[in-house]
């Protein structure tokens, strides 16, 4: 899925938790890769990784306000009583984070790559922004006080293999968010099946780098388990070096009545509505054709 139009949104690369039914994303899981070629500087396995929250963070700073606009109006729409305290789940390097708190939201900020944590401390500390960013599994996580509302974007939640995996997750949210309380979550749906190999690529320049970013999706697709296989590469200039990293990781899709099954079952939810383009003017029922479905859950 690329940055087209309003929809274009991407998956991050930060890793998917502890869960058996999770895939590791970073350098030690047998099923990703991450390399690097380098000129004037070598980079290879675990030092690549490393660099990667910086290179994400400039190569997905897409449509960041359009949707950060959109989590705003859910809150104002959806949540009974003001929201003030948001979770942000599987944040990676915190772009809705950092923009939330600087629109006055107190951000819990979670994610189980060390890297982006870490990186998202650093960004927040900069700014003086209230971030408190911390490692952990989605799918099994306690927070030290209930959040207003929680938010989970760049459908993340395609790291998650099993419908097993998703009702756990679904639960976790749940257990940290206050009765009236919004979750809001985005996913991937496909509607390029008859170009399953199609590339998207697209060059960001911030900080004194260029990353060129080629994204693929739905390769080696599992029909049974509706998994397939996405690949990143970050082609990286700037600072005296150029920099190459591929990663490769599993992703499943979930269809929108599928979704709303396993909503009912993990239980403790009510369906608000969901919608294409980060519009609360486009529902998806009345979209012909959608790259991301936002939903919107209310805690009972």
């Amino acid at each position: 899925m690329g940055p087209v139009g309003a929809d274009g949104d991407h998956r991050g690369l930060h890793r998917a938790g502890r869960h058996p039914d999770l895939v590791e994303r970073g350098p030690t899981d047998r099923r990703a890769t991450v390399s690097g070629a380098g000129v004037g500087s070598a980079v290879k396995g675990r030092a690549a990784f490393y660099d990667a929250p910086l290179y994400y963070h400039v190569a997905f700073e897409l449509n960041r306000k359009t949707e950060t606009d959109f989590l705003e109006a859910c809150f104002r729409k959806y949540a009974r009583g003001r929201v003030r305290a948001v979770l942000d789940v599987a944040c990676g390097t915190g772009h809705h984070s950092l923009r939330l708190a600087q629109r006055g939201y107190r951000m819990t900020s979670l994610d189980l790559s060390d890297a982006s944590i870490a990186f998202l401390r650093n960004e927040a500390a900069r700014a003086s922004l209230p971030v408190t960013a911390v490692v952990g599994d989605m799918t099994d996580f306690r927070l030290p006080r209930r959040v207003d509302a929680a938010l989970c974007m760049q459908d993340s939640q395609g790291h998650l293999l099993t419908n097993e995996a998703l009702i756990a997750h679904l639960r976790a949210v749940r257990r940290n968010l206050r009765p009236g309380g919004v979750y809001v979550f985005d996913r991937l749906v496909p509607s390029g099946w008859a170009q399953p190999h199609a590339r998207w690529t697209w060059t960001r320049r911030r900080r004194g780098i260029t990353v060129r970013t080629t994204f693929q999706t739905l390769l080696n697709w599992d029909l049974a388990r509706q998994v397939c296989e996405e690949v990143m590469r970050f082609e990286v200039t700037g600072r005296g070096a150029r920099r190459v990293i591929t990663q490769r990781h599993r992703t499943r899709i979930v269809f929108p009545q599928e979704l709303r099954a396993l909503v009912e079952l993990a239980g403790g939810w009510e369906f608000c509505g969901w919608f294409s383009n980060f519009s609360l003017r486009r529902p998806l029922e009345k979209t012909a054709q959608a790259q991301v479905m936002i939903t919107a859950l209310r805690a009972r």
